[in-house]
């Protein structure tokens, strides 16, 4: 082995160990968070997600209840002003299917404008 390869493979070790490193630190701090929001939670606040920790690292979602998914949209929801499926989304931090779950249960919360991609939402007045 030359010394280029030497060199190569003593930088790759401290790459892996800085990488593990950091793994472990994210893993401790996430984990604390996750225990301040749950405790904010049981107290009746409204978490709002902050950008995660781990960026790439996919995380199951608490489950949000149906108050929670109600008091975002009336925050952030102006009445008269339609919002589109995507504009709704991004604002209560919401997934599509747990959206189109909430739609069903909800189905007087939203007035919807249009049809099928175009469609629209508007708080029912």
């Amino acid at each position: 082995m030359n010394e280029s390869e030497k060199i190569k493979q003593l930088l790759d070790e401290q790459v892996k160990h800085l990488k593990h490193k950091r793994e472990e630190v994210l893993s401790r701090v996430q984990s604390e968070l996750d225990d301040i929001d749950r405790a904010l939670r049981q107290l009746g606040h409204v978490v709002q997600p902050t950008h995660s920790l781990g960026a790439g690292k996919r995380k199951r979602r608490d489950k949000v209840e149906d108050e929670q998914i109600i008091a975002a949209l009336q925050a952030f929801m102006k009445p008269g002003e339609s919002y589109t499926a995507a504009e709704i989304l991004k604002a209560a931090h919401l997934n599509a299917p747990r959206f189109a779950n909430f739609k069903v249960k909800h189905r007087d919360f939203l007035k919807t404008h249009g049809a099928k991609r175009s469609m629209k939402y508007s708080l029912n007045a």
